[in-house]
């Protein structure tokens, strides 16, 4: 068979493209009742693994939120001390400023007040609750951290009472500490 050289491909009508590579299968997209189902058994599994999770985590928080924080008494600061006495020297006043360094609120605070002698002896030791002021006044208010509590870096003024003063005490400012707190 002879072929005609000046002949063009376009004149053969016969002449087909044959690929060497096998046909591909296009992948169909799943069916919507396939997705639905699988998304039901998902919710499903999901029901099941909340409904038997250990309740101790979902309740943890809420106990931890709602447990008090103690206040230690090296958390309460105190400044601005002033003295002051009863008529007859039977009793001392000490005014001053305290301050909630820690992180609860503090209802109640009992004060050591050590009286010393003019040698620098100690004459007395008095262990004695600490009271709440008016701004400003000297009224005193029984109770008043109980029901107005201190909160955390909150300045408030107090006055300690110390009954019955040696006549052995030097009247110098006496040694003051914070012994006991009590807070919520």
């Amino acid at each position: 068979m002879v072929t005609n050289p000046r002949s063009t491909l376009n004149e053969r009508p016969d002449l087909t493209l044959v690929s060497t590579e096998p046909p591909r299968k296009g992948k169909t997209p799943p069916k919507l009742t396939g997705r639905v189902i699988s998304t039901l058994v998902a919710l499903v599994v999901l029901a099941v693994v909340l409904r038997y999770l250990p309740p101790g985590r979902r309740r943890s928080e809420v106990q931890a939120a709602r447990t008090p924080v103690s206040v230690a008494p090296e958390d309460v600061q105190l400044g601005n001390l002033q003295l002051s006495l009863a008529p007859g020297a039977e009793a001392l006043y000490i005014d001053g400023v305290l301050t909630n360094a820690g992180h609860g609120a503090i209802t109640g605070a009992t004060m050591q007040v050590d009286l010393l002698d003019a040698r620098g002896n100690l004459v007395t030791s008095v262990q004695t609750p600490i009271v709440g002021m008016a701004h400003g006044g000297t009224d005193l208010i029984k109770n008043e951290f109980a029901r107005n509590p201190i909160t955390p870096n909150e300045m408030r003024f107090f006055r300690v009472a110390v009954d019955q003063v040696p006549h052995t005490w030097n009247h110098e400012v006496p040694s003051v500490k914070v012994i006991a707190v009590t807070s919520r």
